[in-house]
């Protein structure tokens, strides 16, 4: 009975100490499915760190649509400048191309559906020949119409929970099994 009182009291304590702690932050990588108003799209993945940074593991595919040709927006560019914000990645190619994909919530925040800020003009878009976009009279632009970020567990998150699964069953075959006698000396 004592040793049952103990790990009751060590059991509330670590919870508490995972409560106060808060959530635990974890790289996010997202899918990305998105149509550009000219009938091309964007396709692929990108990694957002735990300090809100983007990864050097991005690779997106944009498709020909009737304003641009398609373009890999890769690391093995050595042209590529990226920057990010909480809800938007950019991709900027010598000055000259640039990929700007904003999202309606906080890409360090994983979620099933994040959808994309659509719509022309808007916050997403890609562009060629131009500053940056900045002068879209020099080059053309395409903006996203439709389209999302899916958030994708880590491996690690997978395994923990795998491991958490397997906890609780042990947990309970184990009393299953304490029980069986008890009910039979009954």
């Amino acid at each position: 009975m004592k040793l049952r009182s103990v790990l009751l009291k060590a059991a509330v304590l670590a919870a508490a100490g995972f409560a106060l702690a808060g959530p635990a932050k974890a790289d996010v990588t997202w899918l990305v499915n998105g149509t550009f108003d000219d009938g091309g799209m964007v396709v692929g993945h990108f990694t957002i760190n735990v300090y809100g940074y983007l990864e050097n593991n991005y690779n997106l595919l944009t498709t020909a649509g009737g304003t641009l040709p398609g373009f890999d927006y890769n690391p093995s560019d050595a042209n590529i400048t990226i920057a990010t914000t909480a809800n938007s990645v950019d991709f900027q190619i010598n000055y000259q191309q640039d990929l700007h994909l904003t999202f309606a919530g906080n890409l360090g925040v994983p979620a099933s559906n994040n959808p994309f800020a659509g719509g022309s003009p808007n916050p997403s878009w890609e562009c060629a020949l131009s500053y940056s976009c900045y002068i879209p009279a020099d080059g053309p632009t395409r903006y996203i119409g439709s389209g999302f970020a899916t958030a994708v567990p880590e491996l690690s998150t997978w395994a923990m929970m795998g491991l958490g699964f397997v906890g609780l069953g042990g947990l309970a075959f184990r009393r299953r099994a304490v029980r069986a006698p008890l009910a039979a000396s009954a």
